[in-house]
C-alpha cells in the first residue's frame, strides 16, 4: 500500500491579464517554456456532485518536466481555516493513472478508502493543461500559471504559504501584495480553478 502522504496548504491565488503576467516575469526574469514544465488536471467528482457541495476537490495530475513524467493524486477538503485545505497526495504508477482517468476507477489507497468522503464512485467532470514556471522574489517561491480550458488561456499568479507557521501568513500575504503593487494590481484572492473553470 503507498505510503500515507498528508499535509496542511493554503494558497495565495491572483487572476492575471496576459500583460499583468508577462511584464511580472519579465521583471522576475521568467519565461513559460511549453516542452519544460507543464502539466493536466483531471477533476474528479461524485455524479450528483456531492464533492463540490462540500468544497472538496478530488484531482488526477500527470506532471511532465522535460522528459520525466509523474502522476499524482490529490483530495483537498476544507478544514475550519479560510483558504486552508487538508490534502492527501498519493503518487500512481502509470497503469493507475490511466484507470482513473479513462475507466473511473480510484487506485488502492488512503484516498480510495475515504469513501465517506466521495461514496467510492467518482466520475471525471473536467480538464486544463497548465504551463508553470517558478521564480523567486524576495527567497520567496511564486509560480505563474498560463492555464488552458476549452480553448481559452487563463493567467495566475499563485503562492503555496507553510500553514505551520501561522505567524507567517500576513508577511506573506503582504510580500505578495508588496510586487503586485508595483505594477498597480490590487491583489484579490482568486477561486480554486476546479471552481472557477467548469
Amino acid at each position: 500500500m503507498p505510503a500515507k502522504k498528508r499535509k496542511l496548504g493554503t494558497e495565495l491565488r491572483q487572476e492575471l491579464s496576459r500583460q499583468e503576467c508577462l511584464s511580472l516575469m519579465d521583471y522576475l526574469m521568467v519565461q513559460f517554456n511549453d516542452k519544460k514544465d507543464y502539466h493536466y488536471n483531471y477533476y474528479f467528482d461524485t455524479p450528483n456532485e456531492d464533492l463540490a457541495a462540500r468544497n472538496t476537490t478530488l484531482r488526477l495530475r500527470t506532471i511532465v518536466k522535460e522528459k520525466t513524467i509523474f502522476y499524482e493524486l490529490t483530495l483537498k477538503i476544507p478544514t475550519i481555516d479560510e483558504n486552508v485545505y487538508l490534502e492527501y497526495h498519493q503518487n500512481l504508477e502509470e497503469v493507475d493513472f490511466r484507470r482513473l482517468a479513462y475507466e473511473n476507477k480510484l487506485p488502492k489507497g488512503e484516498i480510495a478508502e475515504l469513501t465517506s468522503v466521495h461514496g467510492g464512485n467518482v466520475i471525471l467532470k473536467n480538464m486544463i493543461r497548465v504551463n508553470r514556471v517558478a521564480a523567486l522574489y524576495q527567497q520567496k517561491k511564486l509560480y505563474f500559471d498560463r492555464i488552458s480550458h476549452k480553448g481559452n488561456i487563463h493567467y495566475e499568479l499563485v503562492y503555496t504559504i507553510d500553514t505551520s507557521k501561522k505567524d507567517e501568513y500576513q508577511k506573506n500575504v503582504n510580500l505578495l501584495k508588496s510586487l503586485l503593487k508595483k505594477f498597480n494590481i490590487q491583489y484579490e484572492q482568486a477561486e480554486r480553478r476546479s471552481v472557477r473553470l467548469n
